[in-house]
């Protein structure tokens, strides 16, 4: 039998680059998880949900009408470099030893639970094909350091545009040194090929 572990987690709604130790190679796993991340995150302006991304229930709505492809890429620098974020209720972290998705799965609010802002560093962070942009849609060019929450991140973009916001798709391309054209795809995973 041979050891498989993995080197972190992705959201349920991503993809993408997810490093993973073989054999001896899960004890070496920290080793190659040093460095940024980089993801392509797709947005839409005008709803928020429990999760902060479209797998959750509406828990906002707000116009959008008052806004453009300019205003967006004109608020992106504030959110460079080191910021505060307060991670989402549906998150792997702790609080009295239970991780904050399972409260929220048994019916406990983010209103109820007080969530500490963390700092995190945004290295980059950039609209995607910003000509063919037609909002409500949109999508980033995140690299950032570990801990960052995308969806907290886009979250966080609609409030500054004095809207709402909320993540619909996100694609990890790069974990440290491991970039997503240099990944094997599940179904090419084979001994040979590992």
């Amino acid at each position: 039998m041979v050891k498989v572990g993995h080197g972190g987690t992705l959201d349920p709604l991503a993809t993408g680059v997810l490093v993973i130790g073989v054999g001896s190679g899960t004890k070496e796993l920290q080793r190659y998880l040093t460095g940024s991340k980089r993801y392509i995150a797709g947005a839409e302006l005008g709803f928020e949900t429990t999760t902060l991304d479209s797998e959750g229930n509406v828990t906002k709505t707000a116009s959008f009408d008052h806004l453009s492809v300019d205003a967006i890429e004109n608020v992106l620098p504030d959110f460079t470099g080191p910021i505060s974020q307060i991670p989402p209720i549906f998150s792997a972290l702790r609080r009295n030893g239970k991780k904050l998705y399972t409260l929220a799965r048994e019916g406990v609010s983010a209103d109820e639970i007080e969530i500490e802002a963390r700092q995190v560093e945004i290295y980059d962070l950039t609209l995607v094909a910003k000509a063919t942009t037609k909002l409500p849609r949109f999508q980033l060019d995140v690299e950032c350091g570990g801990g960052t929450y995308i969806r907290s991140l886009v979250r966080d973009i609609g409030y500054k545009l004095d809207s709402v916001a909320t993540m619909i798709a996100l694609e990890r391309t790069q974990q440290g040194q491991f970039e997503l054209d240099k990944c094997l795809a599940k179904d090419e995973w084979s001994a040979d090929s590992i």
